[in-house]
């Protein structure tokens, strides 16, 4: 997850995205703390040490120097920009920014920040702010956008957090539909085990609305796993925990396989719903290359309207 894909084997994230427009600025910042998410994944909140903050756009993500190592990592960040800017109020929290990063041993600055706690906490680092996949769409007229549709592979989700809370800090008048497709950890996993399950639920669950919207948005889990052999099936954990909370915009549907075409034709929408929906794909490059031209082959969905970025 930790560098964009462009096909080029052996290239540094720097290298891969030397096309892409990133910031002149470096901003030093304090690793202030790590969360087990489960034994692939972690995340990692990072304090800002400029007095202004860092500013991003929502999906961005950031080059990433760590102590000893000359080539940069390349991780999105899956905190809002809001909360990485100062705050009116002395009281409030300082500037952060979060990432959330794969255990990598073959990837050195991944591989720094898996070390053991107590060997990095307090460290200082350089980031630099880079990236064109981003929430509001470059190139799309903000005012015919009605929908957003988010498609995740693994952590193929990482920039959609960002987008996500984005949207609702800054109460943007949408329908908010995602597709999230994941692997279940271990047999024994619960759901807080699965990358930002929790976030997303809050996100979309807690977001009340008036009754006239009541429904309308929509969060589609698509869960796959084998464990010696067995195929997960669709337990009664994961149905009884994710059901619709009565008074909020969420729709939720458990689904135990991958996205296939029938899941990405519902949520297309019909001709009025493709003219104002862009639609946001991020993932493995080749679950990523296979739903962005099935979607852009949909009659009535503009290529503008269809944005990607591929990880590994």
């Amino acid at each position: 997850m930790a560098q964009i894909w462009t096909g080029k084997a052996g290239l540094s994230h720097e290298e891969r995205t030397a096309t892409e427009p990133r910031d002149n600025d470096l901003h030093l910042v304090i690793l202030d703390s790590i969360s087990v998410v489960n034994d692939r994944i972690r995340t990692y909140r990072f304090a800002t040490k400029d007095r202004g903050g860092i500013k991003f756009l929502a999906g961005q993500w950031l080059d990433v120097h760590v102590p000893g190592i000359d080539k940069a990592g390349g991780f999105t960040i899956t905190s809002s920009p809001r909360h990485a800017r100062p705050a009116a109020s002395e009281d409030a929290s300082k500037p952060f920014f979060e990432l959330a990063v794969q255990q990598s041993p073959d990837n050195p600055p991944a591989a720094w920040l898996w070390q053991p706690e107590e060997h990095i906490l307090g460290r200082e680092l350089a980031v630099r702010v880079g990236g064109s996949f981003v929430w509001p769409p470059p190139g799309v007229a903000q005012e015919r956008i009605k929908r957003v549709v988010f498609i995740a592979g693994g952590v193929g989700i990482n920039p959609f957090m960002s987008m996500l809370s984005h949207i609702r800090e800054e109460e943007y008048s949408l329908e908010v539909h995602m597709l999230y497709s994941t692997k279940v950890p271990d047999k024994s996993s619960e759901r807080d085990s699965i990358l930002f399950l929790p976030q997303i639920l809050e996100a979309f669950g807690g977001h009340r609305i008036s009754p006239d919207r009541k429904g309308k948005d929509s969060l589609q889990l698509f869960l796959t796993c084998t464990w010696s052999g067995e195929q997960i099936t669709a337990n009664s954990y994961f149905q009884n925990s994710l059901d619709h909370q009565p008074g909020t915009s969420l729709s939720i549907t458990t689904r135990i396989h991958r996205i296939e075409k029938e899941n990405l034709l519902a949520i297309i929408g019909n001709e009025d719903e493709r003219r104002h929906s862009v639609y946001y794909v991020c993932g493995p490059p080749e679950m990523t290359d296979s739903i962005v031209e099935y979607l852009r082959q949909q009659e009535g969905v503009t290529p503008e309207s269809v944005l990607c970025e591929k990880w590994w």
